[in-house]
């Protein structure tokens, strides 16, 4: 299993003309889960009378990469787009929303057995929307 592998990988895009010369693309990602691995810190303090490591501590794989995986992510984005034409000039206002469904997909867990294990420690950004514009001439 490599790094960051994934079973099922599907993008889908698109755009539309609409009326008004109003021009709206999406695009649509989805990711089956990313593998992981459970992991335990063993300390020298812990083992000394058996095994004499040689250093502090050392992190022993509790099951094979891609054993694990973390949910499927999917994620939809958005633009729409309206150019406004003044001569030669051309004013284009945009309107992007990115994860419009908000999904708050966990993508990395804290995979060190303890009180923390198998906690969240990342999901995917929020909701985020961006308003601009571009000038052609």
């Amino acid at each position: 299993v490599i790094g960051n592998d994934s079973k099922v990988a599907f993008r889908l895009s698109g755009s539309y003309l609409a009326p008004g010369n109003v021009s709206v693309a999406g695009t649509m990602l989805s990711n089956g889960g990313y593998p992981y691995y459970s992991s335990y810190s063993v300390t020298r303090a812990s083992v000394a009378p058996a095994v004499a490591l040689t250093r502090a501590s050392q992190v022993v794989p509790l099951s094979e990469r891609g054993d694990e995986r973390l949910p499927s992510v999917t994620m939809v984005d958005l633009r729409i787009s309206r150019p406004i034409k003044f001569g030669q000039r051309q004013f284009v206002p945009q309107l992007d929303l990115f994860n419009i469904g908000n999904a708050g997909t966990i993508v990395r867990y804290n995979v060190a057995v303890g009180s923390t294990y198998l906690t969240p420690a990342e999901i995917v950004a929020p909701r985020i929307v961006r308003v601009g514009f571009s000038i052609d001439f």
